[in-house]
This record gives structure tokens, sequence and C-alpha cells, in this order.
């Protein structure tokens, strides 16, 4: 598989953002079309020197190692207005309190740019199969996805939701998803740690979100879902191992592994 940088104006910013978009080795040498991973922190994601914490979610040797060659990964950049883009609601006053400024409110920008410009952008330049498009994110990543996959649940089938942040502003997620109809088809993988946060009631928020979606979840009727409690923390080499576990259920069922 080898890595190509792109990038594709986004309206939060007025701005060129980068696009990190691994492709199968056979890519130049086939006709094959291939299912798309979207994913956020698209910096954090192939190469531990452009990683936030140094050290990369190694997606490319994970695929590598589970012999997965039949799939795109496209890693979109965050910026300065992650937390903007991230959620399309305000947050609520603890994490007014943290960040000293109110965040969020531009996700539904986010949101809809990624499936009315980003996601044609790619099936316009690469050879996709559009009937199998997933998302996956962590923390706020996560939280986005969430978002993204029930705002448009017609355009992915499966959702990766990586110690997920929703303490940032749970009650309006809930309450949208919960309003949201339903694609029971659509598959989520949830994963939480048991050492998310030093701080032990931020550390049981982290998994108290990660039970209240599964919850809300089964009781809309979503039976293909995977719930995955390990005792790792916040970071990337954290999500680098229970990615392993991710990829091997997002694939099984579309490729019959």
């Amino acid at each position: 598989m080898y890595l190509e940088i792109k990038s594709l104006f986004i309206p939060t910013e007025n701005k060129e953002r980068t696009l990190r978009i691994l492709l199968p080795d056979d890519y130049d040498h086939s006709e094959q079309s291939y299912p798309v991973l979207y994913m956020h922190d698209g910096q954090n994601l192939f190469e531990d020197k452009t990683s936030f914490s140094g050290h990369s979610w190694g997606v490319y040797e994970t695929l590598k190692r589970h012999k997965i060659d039949h799939l795109i990964v496209v890693g979109i950049d965050n910026s300065d207005l992650r937390l903007f883009e991230y959620s399309p609601w305000t947050c609520s006053d603890i994490v007014k309190e943290m960040t000293k400024i109110e965040v969020g409110g531009l996700g539904d920008v986010y949101a809809s740019w990624m499936v009315y410009q980003l996601k044609p952008w790619v099936e316009s330049n690469y050879r996709v199969d559009t009937k199998h498009a997933m998302i996956a994110g962590s923390s706020m990543g996560a939280y986005i996805s969430c978002y993204i996959a029930n705002k448009y649940p017609e355009f992915f089938q499966t959702v990766g939701i990586f110690s997920l942040a929703s303490w940032f502003n749970e009650p309006k997620l809930l309450s949208f998803m919960e309003s949201q109809e339903t694609n029971q088809n659509q598959r989520y993988f949830i994963s939480v740690g048991s050492h998310e946060s030093e701080n032990e009631k931020l550390n049981q928020a982290y998994i108290n979100n990660s039970v209240n979606l599964k919850d809300l979840l089964l009781k809309k009727g979503i039976t293909d879902l995977l719930f995955v409690e390990t005792d790792e923390g916040h970071n990337e080499l954290a999500w680098r191992l229970i990615f392993e576990r991710f990829i091997d259920f997002a694939v099984q069922k579309k490729h019959g592994n």
C-alpha cells in the first residue's frame, strides 16, 4: 500500500484541507473497485512523524500484517478548528471551563462537506465501491463519526467508535440519534479503555459514554454491534492496538473473511 497526499477546499476554514489517502499496492495495476474507510485526525493515522503524540495508529502496518489489500483509507487532517468541526453543537459547561472558550458548532458544516464534497471527490478520482463506505474516529473524532453516520445513514455502512468523548455534549448527541430514522443494516464497532483518563470522574465518563451509545443502538434495533473493553488509555498507541480488532470486524462480512 502507498500513501498519496492531496487536498480539498473546506468551507469551515475557507482554505484547502490536507487528505492522506492510503491505496492498495496493486491499485495502479488492477481495475478493481475498493471500499473506502474515512477517518478523522488524518495526520495521526499513518506516520509517527506527523502524529500529534509522536506515535501513529499504524494503519498501514496493521493492514499489511492482516493481509488486507482491498481497502482505500482516506484520512482527513484536523486543524485548529478541530473542537469546532467535530461537533454540530456547542460544548457543555464542563468543556467550556476546560477550554476557556465555547467550542463546537461547525460539525454540521463539516459533515455536509464530507458527504457532499469529499466523498464525491474521492469517488470521482479513485476506483471506489460506493456500496461499501465506512467512517471511524477516536475521541471527538468518534463523536462526529456518530453524528455523520446517523445524519447520513445511507452513506456509511460500518462505523468505528474509539474512546467516545460524548461528554463534550452527550444529551444533544443522544437526543439527535434518538430522533433519527435508523438504518438497521449499519454495523457498529465501539471500544473504550479502562484508563482513558487519570481523572477518575472523566475516566468513568468515557466508559459511560460508550455504554450509553451501545444501549441506544441496541434499543434502536442495531444488532450487528461489537463492543470491546480494553485496559488501554486515550492515545494513538492504544487505538493502534484496537484498530486490529476493528479492521477485522469491518472487512469480515463484505469479503467473507
